[in-house]
């Protein structure tokens, strides 16, 4: 077996607090990196900073409203003064408003659009200016199966994840060689942004009926995708979005 061995380096992971976020957070500490958590819950980071220092690995807390146009250069700034330049950067941090046209306004979506675009953006500009002077790094950043199929999602989460996603093309293709730029898609795991909807029998069925692989996914699914990601295992890999979905629309 090949090991992801992360060891020596040093991630920033936002969305950190609870379901994907978390769990990629706390696989890539197993793996061996030094963890920089971003999140709105500073009880939830203290609640992931004991976990990982379980793991043996340091931790930071960065407690950050992502919504905020200025939160990703602050961040950016503390993690330059506190860590240094970061190995890996994982845009996790999402959101989903369940409104669809013609009842979306301004407000709905420009909170789906400054979490889902812009902050990984601004975060993957302000950190990966300095992984350039460093000679390197690693960006993930997790896009959906909404992203390049229609799902039930509402439309601007759908919009929101495709501008990711070409987001993580053209950077790939200006920051190479040196950095790397990837994203991840999940399709339906079950978390707690979306466990409400799930828990309608028919939207399940509608999902697993849909899926070859005849079940949810999990968030240690996607966390063990986005590690191979920020690991060396995948130096030849960028430009991607790798869709973990189960085989969506091919049972």
């Amino acid at each position: 077996m090949i090991a992801i061995d992360l060891a020596g380096s040093t991630a920033v992971v936002t969305g950190s607090s609870r379901g994907i976020g978390r769990e990629i957070a706390l696989t890539l500490a197993k793996a061996g990196a030094d963890m920089v958590a971003v999140a709105r819950s500073e009880e939830a980071l203290r609640d992931l900073g004991e976990e990982v220092a379980r793991t043996g690995r340091r931790f930071l807390a960065l407690p950050s409203d992502l919504t905020v146009a200025d939160a990703a250069s602050e961040i950016a700034d503390r993690v330059l003064v506190e860590v240094g330049v970061p190995d890996i950067l994982v845009n996790a941090a999402g959101v989903i408003v369940r409104v669809d046209p013609p009842d979306i306004d301004v407000t709905q979506f420009d909170t789906v659009f400054a979490l889902n675009v812009r902050a990984p953006l601004l975060l993957s500009q302000a950190l990966g200016a300095s992984m350039l002077e460093a000679g390197g790094g690693t960006i993930v950043n997790i896009g959906s199966l909404a992203a390049e199929v229609v799902t039930k999602a509402s439309v601007v989460y759908q919009a929101s994840k495709a501008a990711m996603v070409q987001m993580t093309r053209a950077l790939a293709m200006r920051w190479g060689p040196s950095v790397r730029v990837n994203a991840v898609g999940p399709g339906y795991i079950e978390t707690d942004l979306n466990r409400d909807w799930l828990c309608n029998a028919e939207n399940r069925s509608y999902v697993i009926e849909h899926t070859a692989l005849r079940r949810l996914g999990n968030t240690g699914d996607v966390a063990n995708i986005v590690a191979f990601l920020a690991s060396p295992l995948s130096s030849y890999v960028t430009g991607q979005h790798i869709i973990v979905d189960g085989g969506w629309g091919n049972p």
